[in-house]
């Protein structure tokens, strides 16, 4: 899985994402596309300043479970 520039595509509505900022900030992120704004995770918990998101890629399947 490769990281996605904002500048060539925006992700596809409703999906949870690993977001990258300018300021290095990596997590759980949204972009809702009716507000054209991105969401972080960390957000919720934090007032620092994670930046503006540059890239993104969708959050891979977790592993199988094995019992």
């Amino acid at each position: 899985m490769e990281w996605i520039s904002i500048k060539d595509r925006l992700p596809e509505k409703d999906k949870d994402l690993l977001v990258c900022t300018n300021t290095f900030y990596m997590g759980i992120g949204w972009y809702y596309h009716d507000l054209q704004k991105w969401d972080f995770e960390i957000q919720k918990h934090t007032e620092a300043d994670l930046g503006e998101v540059t890239h993104w890629m969708y959050v891979p399947e977790p592993p199988p479970v094995e019992f």
